[in-house]
Order: C-alpha cells, then sequence, then structure tokens
C-alpha cells in the first residue's frame, strides 16, 4: 500500500461522499473506482492534486470501501489515518 496519507474525510467531490439521504453522491463512479482500485492501485484524492496533479492524498472514500477486504487478506490496513 501506498505511504501517501489517507484523507480525514471524503473532499467535496468524492463520488463516495453521503447526501443528505446517505447515499453517494455518485453510485456509478465509486463502484468503477471500488473495482479498479481492490487490487490494483489506490485511488488518489483528486480534490488535493494540485495544478500539478501530484498526488498528495489517497482517497478516503475508496479506502474506506476497500478497508475490510484488505484487512481479510492480511494487509492490515492502517488504523489511524493521517
Amino acid at each position: 500500500m501506498s505511504t501517501l496519507p489517507i484523507m480525514k474525510q471524503c473532499c467535496t467531490t468524492c463520488p463516495f461522499k453521503q447526501d443528505a439521504n446517505g447515499h453517494w453522491q455518485n453510485p456509478t463512479l465509486a463502484s468503477e473506482v471500488m473495482t479498479r482500485t481492490l487490487f490494483q492501485a489506490q485511488q488518489i484524492c483528486h480534490g488535493t492534486e494540485g495544478n500539478n496533479r501530484e498526488p498528495r492524498n489517497r482517497c478516503k472514500g475508496a479506502y474506506d470501501q476497500n478497508y475490510v477486504i484488505y484487512e481479510r487478506i492480511g494487509l492490515e490496513p492502517e488504523k489511524h489515518l493521517e
């Protein structure tokens, strides 16, 4: 897993961020991100990349969704978010 810190909360554009009804902002994109990142890579938070698209943080929403699976396969995900 990456050494980039995980966001403390979902950014404003995060597809996993819940609306007032508790639904994801963009369920289709959230599902695509989970599928793509589960075993291939970590999702970078696009809300924190900056002008040069430099990765600064991992997406909290994507990480939280994959957390249980990481734990079950023995990857020991971080318990303390930075």
